[in-house]
């Protein structure tokens, strides 16, 4: 499996988010099924380790996600 990056984790994170969101589901339902959806496709340990080794991890995740779906946050 190839190294789990923090661009790669928000990216996917993202995608799910957005779709979400445009279903009408309110942001934080939408920030825990994405999340949730990362754990199955990465594993939980992956997905921790990035979250916790990555300094900025707020300002990425929110610009990843205005780039993807302006308007939903």
């Amino acid at each position: 499996m190839v190294e789990l990056t923090l661009l790669t984790l928000l990216n996917f994170v993202a995608t799910d988010f957005c779709s979400t969101r445009m279903r009408g589901m309110d942001t934080l339902k939408s920030v825990l099924i994405a999340y949730s959806k990362a754990n199955d496709k990465f594993g939980g340990s992956n997905v921790r380790r990035v979250i916790t080794n990555s300094p900025g991890l707020e300002a990425a995740a929110i610009a990843i996600a205005v780039s993807k779906c302006p308007g939903q946050l």
